[in-house]
């Protein structure tokens, strides 16, 4: 197992998460998926593979995340902040704004990346990357007030992203963040333009090509970068 690359993939239970779970195997990475709600983590349960370990943590829960970093066997090459949550799509004087959804939002999509890199940061690998998943809505150029709050977490990921990678510059431990796409996932819709498995096989390719001179810097699920 030593000569496989390991890649963690936070909130693995579903959408995206689930894609890149399946993926990550395919391509022979040992794999670790995360989930928080084993009742909602069936189909991801129920992949058969010697290369995946599942993971139970919550992101927002530090005791939790320590336990869970406590199981690993192998040292992490790819760390993968997937895990994420949209309230809705509503502006803010919406009943999906209200006070604590809002601060749910805030807590897994932008807490949750950090506590996750803080523990997990002692089984990173030599020049190993860690990805933090975002969002175009999180990009200041926009003319939109839907996803008020998703929007501002996801610009919040964004800002984490850099101020972590220049923490890690003097271990040479790259540090970037991707958006996905519009994907066909619960919280993409029917309507995206792209499969979960398209965004995932792009997104891995690009986890791999992914260079240290590229740190601190946000991608398009394609490798192209992009302004935020």
């Amino acid at each position: 197992m030593k000569n496989f690359k390991t890649i963690l993939i936070t909130g693995a239970n579903r959408g995206i998460g689930l894609q890149l779970v399946k993926e990550s195997i395919s391509k022979r990475f040992y794999t670790i998926g995360t989930f928080r709600n084993k009742q909602k983590s069936e189909k991801l349960l129920q992949i058969i593979s010697n290369n995946i370990t599942f993971l139970e943590m919550d992101v927002v829960n530090e005791k939790s995340i320590s336990n869970a970093t406590k199981k690993i066997k192998y040292p992490i090459d790819y760390l993968i902040c997937n895990a994420g949550i949209n309230n809705g799509y509503g502006n803010i004087f919406d009943d999906d704004h209200s006070h604590e959804k809002m601060l749910e939002v805030l807590n897994v999509n932008i807490l949750g990346c950090i506590l996750t890199i803080r523990h997990f940061k002692k089984h990173l690998n030599t020049n190993a990357k860690v990805i933090l998943i975002s969002s175009i809505l999180g990009t200041q150029a926009h003319n939109g007030s839907t996803a008020t709050i998703y929007r501002a977490s996801k610009a919040a990921v964004n800002n984490i992203m850099v101020s972590i990678s220049e923490d890690f510059k003097s271990e040479r431990i790259t540090v970037s963040a991707f958006h996905p796409g519009w994907v066909r996932t619960d919280m993409g819709g029917i309507n995206a333009t792209l499969s979960a498995k398209e965004s995932a096989k792009s997104l891995i390719k690009c986890f791999e090509n992914l260079r240290f001179e590229q740190t601190g810097k946000l991608f398009n699920y394609d490798g192209k970068v992009m302004n935020f």
